[in-house]
């Protein structure tokens, strides 16, 4: 810890490294929510096939970085069927046959943080909180349990979390210390991507389309 004057501390060098132009800074979580059935685990895929061929991503530039995409929330096949759509030579990691309730079983967390040691991943997704988590993250105390057990995994390295929203609401489910945790808050809908929360992005919605494979 350190105590600076205001003018001295803004003027220290320091500059954001964006994996997404303007969008998506190697720093911080996200939180990303929408509908079931809306294409999150898609939106999510195609953003990690970005990353690690160094590709334009919603028309925005790109760092080339390597992935890891843990998958407890589509069926094994269903997962492979969505790869070969969206990435069919992909170099990227994913972690598949993952433990029911993972985040709650400190065996599991161990292996994983193995893995991300190993592999160095630079972008962590997880798919889905509700499939990996083992406590109720409508109380305060089961919300930072899942999010303490995803940090001990990636250790600092910028992730994403896929969440579902309540039922007739469109936010992320749970306590709403969930929500002040990450760096940036996407909400997917069907024409947009909704920024409710961007601590370095001045956005606040990105327009989007789907094609006829159902790609975004």
């Amino acid at each position: 810890m350190r105590v600076v004057r205001i003018n001295k501390f803004l003027e220290e060098k320091a500059s954001v490294t964006w994996l997404i132009d303007g969008l998506l800074p190697d720093v911080g979580w996200t939180l990303f929510y929408g509908l079931p059935g809306i294409g999150k685990s898609t939106f999510a895929a195609q953003l990690c096939a970005a990353l690690q061929e160094g590709n334009d991503f919603l028309g925005r530039k790109v760092r080339r970085t390597d992935i890891m995409f843990i998958q407890a929330d589509s069926l094994v096949l269903e997962w492979k069927s969505m790869l070969q759509r969206i990435c069919p030579g992909g170099r990227g990691l994913t972690v598949v046959e993952v433990d029911e309730r993972m985040l709650g079983n400190s065996k599991a967390i161990s292996w994983v943080s193995e893995q991300v040691e190993h592999f160095n991943p630079g972008y962590i997704v997880f798919d889905s909180l509700q499939k990996l988590t083992a406590w109720t993250i409508s109380t305060d105390s089961g919300a930072a349990m899942a999010v303490n057990a995803m940090r001990l995994i990636t250790a600092d390295r910028p992730a994403m979390m896929i969440h579902h929203p309540p039922h007739a609401e469109f936010r992320a489910s749970g306590h709403q210390s969930l929500s002040a945790s990450p760096s940036n808050i996407w909400g997917l809908l069907k024409t947009k991507l909704k920024i409710d929360k961007g601590r370095l992005t001045p956005l606040r919605e990105i327009l989007l389309s789907r094609d006829t494979d159902g790609l975004w």
